[in-house]
């Protein structure tokens, strides 16, 4: 059975098992507003459609999701507070964005040195034993952690080439969350920005570079125009950003819509897998084309000292409250049970 007779089956299954006792509220509609980490026109941002499209099918018009992206009424850097209050329904954010908020998120998003398999990274959150962990510390802030959208890992992206680690040191580097705990190790001065904003602090100089996003973000971004030398050890083998929704407004929908969300998530972080897959060799290769490369690869020594700052960052977090470090004691238990 594919994935789409799936959840059209889970959901007629769902709308069956509510139509006999409650038929009123099984017609009820709904219009949702989801806000993203994205400006319009980012490769993701066909996730986000195809997800809020799929919705909308699915539950025969009765819930509807307006994608809001980045700077269109919601401001990347306020997608959490927004789900949070109310203000939209549904969020998609960059956790980096917003560690000063949830700590935890940050652990989400990806520490360096965690899993780099797209299927280990799903398998560690709907078997491995990051959900109930996640859905407690959502919980705690009245949201809904519906499900991860996974995508490529991250790497360093510099206006000058760094040959060795040294180099690093006195950049000013967008690079926030536990990729800026890192280059701090590392000598750099971490900024935290929007997407929209990189491109404009590259060319006018805010920033020397960056060290948060993924290579099809480098491409869709255009910083590769401002910065063109890509460090070739990622910070993070992958990343993610989660769906979240805000509690009170889920708990209005009818059992039913809340499967079809539920099971919809599903399709959406493997969409953003198959994105992944199939567009960041494209990515790199019209990078490449425009002049960016990638530096040799780093000594033994730099190399030694990049795994030492990264399981630093490991510590910290897991010091910072008790949701990171039970998502870091779970990682790491994960991590040993499968031999990664």
């Amino acid at each position: 059975m594919d994935r789409r007779n799936f959840l059209g089956m889970t959901v007629a299954g769902a709308a069956a098992g509510t139509a006999l006792a409650a038929p009123a509220i099984a017609q009820q509609t709904f219009r949702w507003r989801m806000a993203t980490l994205y400006p319009r026109g980012v490769s993701f941002g066909v996730a986000y459609d195809a997800f809020a499209k799929r919705v909308e099918s699915a539950s025969g018009g009765r819930l509807v999701i307006d994608v809001v992206y980045d700077g269109e009424g919601v401001g990347a850097t306020e997608v959490f507070a927004a789900a949070k209050s109310g203000l939209v329904e549904m969020g998609s954010p960059y956790m980096a964005l917003h560690a000063g908020e949830m700590p935890s998120g940050v652990v989400e998003l990806g520490l360096p040195g965690g899993p780099e398999r797209y299927d280990q990274l799903y398998t560690l959150f709907s078997m491995g034993g990051w959900a109930p962990v996640l859905d407690e510390a959502y919980g705690s802030h009245g949201l809904v952690h519906l499900g991860p959208c996974i995508q490529p890992g991250v790497y360093v992206l510099t206006k000058e080439p760094i040959n060795a680690l040294s180099d690093l040191k006195g950049m000013k580097l967008r690079s926030p969350g536990a990729y800026g705990n890192q280059m701090r190790q590392l000598g750099v001065a971490p900024v935290t920005m929007a997407f929209s904003e990189v491109y404009t602090s590259l060319a006018t100089g805010v920033i020397d570079g960056c060290a948060s996003s993924n290579l099809i973000d480098y491409r869709d971004g255009k910083w590769y125009e401002q910065a063109k030398y890509l460090y070739p050890v990622p910070l993070s083998g992958a990343q993610v950003a989660p769906t979240i929704v805000n509690r009170q407004a889920f708990e209005t929908l009818p059992a039913d819509l809340q499967s079809l969300l539920q099971v919809a998530q599903v399709e959406h972080c493997f969409g953003h897998v198959g994105l992944s897959i199939t567009t960041v060799a494209g990515a790199v290769a019209e990078m490449e084309a425009a002049g960016a490369t990638f530096t040799g690869p780093p000594s033994d020594a730099d190399r030694q000292e990049w795994k030492k700052a990264a399981a630093a960052v490991w510590e910290e977090y897991a010091e910072a409250d008790p949701f990171s470090k039970k998502l870091i004691d779970v990682q790491r238990d994960y991590l040993a049970a499968i031999g990664a």
